[in-house]
């Protein structure tokens, strides 16, 4: 299924690194702001070790549980792209935090997923939606691959999207989300369900389900942020206008480092978590025939 968001990063590089968690100054435009893009005037070893200052004050942020921020991981994966050179390593791997997999907007895409399963609501695939789940594959079980009576595996990706207000009102878990994984990531679901008909109705038990998060990791490099300058009151010789507590980081300069070998974007995806202890998404269900 096609990303919606796709290439859409616009900043959600984790910028907001050195500053307070609701500070309003990191701004995404959409237009040129009246500044000069003053990395882009320096060499790109220069720009990348600039970024690698910023994951690094990134990674010092504190989130639920102690790990290191996903923001973090996902810059550094992107700053090192020769761990990408291997076909077999091609996709990162990461282990999704609890406070990623029991926010609000997964409870309500997974409980949105458990809806389509059950043919209850239309899913959305690209940019229409139809009738999907247990409903067509019991009416035609043969275009499905499937023989009545035994188990029935399925799976399911959608959008969930971030909301880019996160940037200023979110808590620090939440801004990282939104500067790990953008504005959207794809949230893909698989289930095995047993099928059993009453009449009226199919009666439905779940014996598998589980969930992971799936994503790119890339830049729109017509986009830029005003983010927070690692550099600032630095005294090191190759600090980066020590004097700025922020800049304009325009992403003109992402493909500079991608040009010159020195970053990549890349594939990411989580290793799935079990749901079936939660009865609300793997309970008993019923589809009216």
């Amino acid at each position: 299924m096609p990303r919606v968001l796709r290439g859409r990063k616009l900043a959600q590089v984790l910028l907001w690194a050195v500053a307070p968690y609701n500070s309003p100054r990191l701004v995404l435009h959409s237009r040129p702001p009246q500044a000069r893009d003053i990395l882009g005037s320096l060499p790109v070893r220069q720009v990348w070790l600039w970024y690698g200052r910023l994951a690094q004050a990134i990674s010092r942020r504190p989130v639920a549980g102690g790990g290191t921020p996903l923001a973090a991981l996902f810059m550094n994966r992107y700053l090192h792209p020769q761990a990408n050179s291997s076909v077999t390593q091609a996709t990162f791997n990461f282990t999704a935090p609890a406070y990623l997999k029991d926010h609000s907007i997964v409870v309500d895409a997974l409980a949105y997923h458990r809806r389509v399963y059950l043919t209850q609501e239309r899913a959305r695939i690209g940019s229409s939606t139809r009738w999907a789940g247990i409903k067509p594959r019991w009416q035609d079980p043969g275009r499905y691959g499937w023989t009545r009576g035994t188990p029935l595996s399925m799976h399911y990706e959608a959008l969930v999207e971030v909301p880019l207000r996160w940037q200023i009102t979110g808590n620090a878990e939440e801004k990282d989300i939104l500067y790990a994984l953008g504005m959207g990531f794809q949230l893909r679901t698989e289930v095995t369900v047993n099928v059993t008909n009453s009449g009226a109705h199919l009666d439905v038990t779940f014996s598998r389900f589980t969930a992971k998060v799936v994503d790119v990791y890339d830049f729109n490099y017509s986009e830029h942020i005003t983010v927070p300058n690692p550099d600032h009151n630095s005294r090191s010789p190759n600090a980066v206008c020590p004097g700025r507590d922020r800049m304009v980081v325009y992403h003109t300069n992402a493909r500079r480092m991608e040009q010159a070998s020195l970053a990549a974007p890349f594939s990411l995806e989580s290793a799935p978590w079990d749901l079936m202890s939660v009865t609300s998404l793997s309970g008993p269900g019923r589809v009216s025939l």
